[in-house]
């Protein structure tokens, strides 16, 4: 079995990802809120999780979410180019080591997408 094919499958019918899409479904306006910020359903817990704790490491973003840390670094990437979060090394000495945090605009949308809640 393709493993790739597999992770895949499992992510797009995960019991989070049918439920938060079942939600979303029922309440247009948070998703819509999302869609607009250029975030994708399943990077929603990213932002609140970071709204909530504040800078956590990508392993420990990792951990706390569920899934790989290279799933993890597409999905900052992406949060990256929509101006919502910024990785900061965690020491200058430490390259391989970095801080996610949300950016001014994303604890903007986080506010917004918590009062719609």
């Amino acid at each position: 079995m393709n493993d790739d094919k597999h992770n895949k499958t499992n992510r797009e019918e995960s019991i989070s990802g049918r439920s938060a899409a079942f939600y979303f479904s029922h309440d247009p306006s948070i998703a819509q809120l999302l869609l607009r910020f250029g975030i994708k359903v399943r990077e929603f817990i990213l932002v609140s999780f970071l709204s909530d704790q504040g800078p956590l490491s990508i392993d420990q973003l990792a951990r706390i979410i569920g899934i790989e840390p290279r799933e993890l670094l597409t999905s900052i990437k992406r949060l990256a180019a929509a101006g919502l979060v910024v990785r900061e090394p965690m020491s200058p000495d430490s390259s391989s080591s970095s801080m996610v945090r949300l950016t001014g605009r994303g604890e903007d949308v986080a506010s917004r997408i918590d009062k719609q809640l």
